[in-house]
C-alpha cells in the first residue's frame, strides 16, 4: 500500500470525527447556556480550550472577544483560517477523500460529496440561523453515516485499518481534552454532583457526557447518584464504551497492530509501544489517585503524549514531509 493512500485515508476519518466532535460540542453547549445561568468567562471559552484554539482566536480578533458567542460558533463553524472549523474539516475530508476515489467507492464518496455541497448552499446559511441546532444536528448525523457506510461498504482491509486508527486518534484526544476543560473549570474534588452547591455544576458535568455522547450510556452504568469521580472514570476507563480514553486507545493499537501484521516489518513497533506507554497510568491508577495527583497534568502528559504518537504514525507509515525550504 502506497504511502499517499494511507496518510489520506488516515486523515479523511480525522477529520471527520474531529467535524462530528466540534459540531457536538457546539449544539450541547447551546442548550446548556439556555438551562442555566454560567459567568461570562465560562459560556464560550471552554470550546475554545477543548479545540485548541484559543490562542489563535484571540490573535485574529481580541482577548476578550470569546465573550461573543456568535462571533466563537461562527468561527467554530465557518471560519477558514480556523483549521478545526466545521467547514475546514469537512473541506480536507473531502479532499482526502477525492484523492483515493478509487479506495472509499461511490457510496462512500457521495455521502462525503453531499455534506460538502450542503455547507456551500446559501440555504444552508439560512438553516444555520434559522435553526442552528438542526444544523448542528445534520453535521453529526452525517458524519455517522460516512462512518456505516466505510464499516458496512469498504473492505476491512489496510485502507480500512488506516481510516480507523486516524478516527480513534482522533476520538481520544477529543474525549481528554473535553474532560480536561470542563474539569478544570470546578476544581478536583469527587463529590456527589447532585449534591453541588451550584445548579450549574451539575449541568456542566451533564453536558460534558453529552458532549461525549454519554449520558444515557453513563445513566445505564452508573450505581447511585453520580459524583465527578464516576464521570472521570467512565470517560477515562470505562472499556465498553466507545468514546472513552481507554476503549480508543485500545482499539488503535488494534488497528495499528493489523496494519503492522500486514505489512510484515518492523514498522509501528514503537508506535505500539508509545500507545501503550501513554495509556498505562489511565489503565492502572485508581480514580482516587488520579484525582489526587493532579487530573489536569494526568490529561496533559497522556495528549502530549497522544501527539507524539500521531507524528509517528505520519513519519513511520507516510514518509518525510517537505523539507523546510519547501514547505
Amino acid at each position: 500500500m502506497i504511502s499517499r493512500v494511507a496518510e489520506s485515508c488516515f486523515w479523511l476519518h480525522r477529520y471527520l470525527e474531529r467535524a462530528e466532535c466540534v459540531a457536538r460540542m457546539l449544539g450541547v453547549n447551546r442548550l446548556f447556556l439556555l438551562d442555566v445561568t454560567v459567568a461570562p468567562e465560562d459560556r464560550w471559552l471552554p470550546l475554545l480550550t477543548v479545540t485548541g484554539e484559543q490562542s489563535r482566536f484571540a490573535s485574529l480578533f481580541s482577548e476578550s472577544a470569546h465573550l461573543d458567542g456568535e462571533l466563537v460558533q461562527d468561527y467554530l463553524t465557518w471560519n477558514c483560517d480556523n483549521p478545526v472549523s466545521i467547514a475546514t474539516c469537512i473541506q480536507w475530508a473531502r479532499e482526502n477523500a477525492r484523492q483515493i476515489r478509487e479506495v472509499v467507492g461511490l457510496e462512500m464518496w457521495e455521502t462525503i460529496n453531499a455534506i460538502w455541497q450542503w455547507l456551500q448552499n446559501t440555504r444552508t446559511r439560512k438553516l444555520y440561523y434559522s435553526d442552528r441546532d438542526g444544523f448542528f444536528r445534520h453535521v453529526r448525523d452525517t458524519v455517522s453515516t460516512v462512518h456505516g457506510v466505510c464499516h458496512d461498504t469498504l473492505l476491512h482491509d489496510e485502507p480500512f485499518d488506516f481510516m480507523r486508527l486516524g478516527m480513534l486518534l482522533e476520538r481520544a484526544g477529543q474525549t481528554a481534552r473535553a474532560l480536561d476543560a470542563r474539569h478544570h473549570m470546578f476544581g478536583g474534588d469527587a463529590r456527589d454532583i447532585s449534591a453541588a452547591d451550584a445548579p450549574a455544576e451539575t449541568a456542566q458535568w451533564m453536558a460534558l457526557l453529552r458532549s461525549c455522547s454519554a449520558q444515557d450510556p453513563f445513566a445505564r452504568w452508573a450505581r447511585g447518584a453520580p459524583t465527578r469521580a464516576d464521570i472521570v472514570k467512565f470517560l477515562l476507563k470505562e472499556e465498553s464504551f466507545p468514546r472513552s480514553v481507554l476503549h480508543c486507545i485500545d482499539r488503535a493499537g488494534n488497528f495499528l497492530g493489523r496494519i503492522r501484521s500486514r505489512q510484515k516489518s518492523h514498522k509501528g513497533t514503537e508506535l505500539t509501544a508509545g500507545l501503550a506507554r501513554i495509556v498505562e497510568p489511565l489503565r492502572y491508577k485508581p480514580i482516587a489517585t488520579i484525582l489526587e495527583e493532579g487530573l489536569h497534568d494526568e490529561l496533559t502528559r497522556f495528549i502530549s503524549g497522544l501527539a507524539e504518537v500521531s507524528d509517528g504514525v505520519g513519519s513511520e507509515f507516510f514518509g518525510p514531509g517537505l523539507p523546510e525550504e519547501l514547505a
